[in-house]
């Protein structure tokens, strides 16, 4: 699953290549779903119509519900960064899904929550191979990561939740007076 801006940035034409490479090695079962809006959407639909990938592939626009998306990630094995990474890294997580990541972006500080062989894996930037090389690692070793979820969850859930969040300010409230 990939959930955010469909915008060059966020590169989700090099996800959609990488997953295309990677069909013939993977289940009929597998599909992948963008769920977000942008400048790159049309391009996105020219190139699954264009390589008639619509059975696999799904453009399903941008999706604010809570309980949509948790349907969405309850159904994924993996969320997907192909760019730059931003706040979608602790959405995924706190749904308990890890997540592929670009190595070498300019990513936001919410990188800090990636940690490689434990909620996320890396390949490397704009190499094809390597992503579609992780893309098809992640589908074989699918049992031990959908068993990480759990954990996944509640360590977002311990560094990342709001409540987390704002027991370091009320900290700091109290120590400064």
């Amino acid at each position: 699953i990939y959930v955010g801006r469909l915008t060059s940035l966020k590169k989700p034409g090099l996800l959609l290549e990488a997953f295309h490479k990677a069909l013939p090695q993977l289940d009929y079962s597998v599909n992948l779903v963008f769920i977000g809006e942008g400048e790159e959407k049309k391009a996105l639909a020219e190139y699954i119509s264009k390589n008639k990938l619509e059975n696999r592939v799904l453009l399903k626009g941008h999706i604010s519900d809570y309980s949509k998306l948790s349907d969405y990630y309850s159904k994924s094995l993996f969320s997907v960064s192909p760019g730059y990474l931003g706040l979608s890294v602790t959405q995924s997580f706190g749904f308990g899904v890890p997540m592929l990541v670009s190595r070498e972006e300019n990513h936001s500080p919410e990188i800090e929550a990636v940690c490689e062989n434990e909620n996320a894996l890396f390949f490397e930037t704009d190499n094809l191979e390597s992503f579609k090389n992780k893309i098809i690692d992640i589908y074989n070793n699918k049992e031990a990561w959908i068993n990480k979820r759990q954990n996944v969850c509640d360590s977002c859930k311990e560094k990342y939740s709001i409540n987390a969040m704002g027991n370091t300010f009320i900290k700091l409230f109290h120590k400064i007076r």
